[in-house]
């Protein structure tokens, strides 16, 4: 774990019975996308009745998987993501947790008391498929029982249908017929929910886009990015920004 003054911290400090929302991404870059996801995320999360908003604690959180190119271990882009985060006030955690249930597996070794997972429309979609799929078995059941525990609360960001103007959320993902009886006793759990104050006008900016456009220098990549992050990026040339586009004073 790394603070906002990007120094390494123990996990124990600020965890330890704490109301814990994790906000996972690729963050590369940080859009725009990705500041509203955690702001409007939180700000839903600490006003949940069962949530201590005095002993809340915000983590911004990217696999080891997330960060291997080509089957290796790419340092630099790790230190990239991980400084522009840090750069923007948040708590950064580099975690082996490829799953969500080992992550939250992780963190009830901490006693935390509720614990917020959030995640995009389309990849809730993919994670109910693969369980679905996975467990053909006769262990659906008892794998959604390990990922859906008491405390475990799931939080939806939305995202643009393709040829669509209609929203992908929470209620109306094409979950599998065999799973739809469970998908919505979750919903009307409450255990998954969809994100409600998010910003409708930034849906169109993903991340490999923006990240093909800096690379390229074309004009419009700053608008998608926070404007100290498109500062950093442009100092620093991080993530392939040209070295040819940087201005030297003398």
């Amino acid at each position: 774990m790394f603070g906002p003054d990007k120094r390494s911290i123990h996990a124990s400090e600020f965890l330890y019975r704490k109301d814990v929302l994790v906000v996972r991404g690729s963050y590369r870059p940080p859009t725009l996308v990705n500041l509203d996801m955690i702001r409007s995320s939180f700000e839903q999360f600490r006003g949940e009745a069962e949530v201590n908003a005095g002993k809340t604690f915000l983590l911004t959180e990217i696999t080891l998987d997330n960060l291997r190119a080509d089957g290796e271990l790419d340092e630099k882009d790790f230190t990239d993501r991980a400084e522009l985060l840090c750069a923007l006030g948040q708590t950064v955690v580099i975690s082996n947790s490829e799953r969500y249930q080992k992550l939250i597996s992780y963190l009830a070794d901490y006693r935390i008391g509720q614990l917020g997972l959030v995640i995009g429309a389309r990849q809730i979609l993919e994670l109910i498929n693969d369980k679905y799929y996975e467990n053909q078995d006769g262990n659906l059941l008892a794998s959604f029982g390990e990922l859906f525990t008491r405390n475990v609360k799931m939080y939806v960001y939305p995202a643009m249908q393709e040829g669509s103007e209609e929203l992908m959320t929470s209620q109306n993902l094409p979950v599998p017929e065999g799973l739809k009886f469970l998908y919505q006793h979750l919903l009307d759990s409450h255990q998954i929910e969809d994100i409600l104050k998010f910003k409708a006008e930034n849906l169109h900016i993903f991340s490999k886009s923006v990240l093909q456009m800096l690379q390229n220098d074309e004009e419009g990549w700053d608008s998608m990015v926070p404007e100290k992050v498109a500062k950093l990026i442009r100092e620093q040339c991080l993530f392939g920004f040209p070295y040819e586009q940087m201005e030297f004073e003398y």
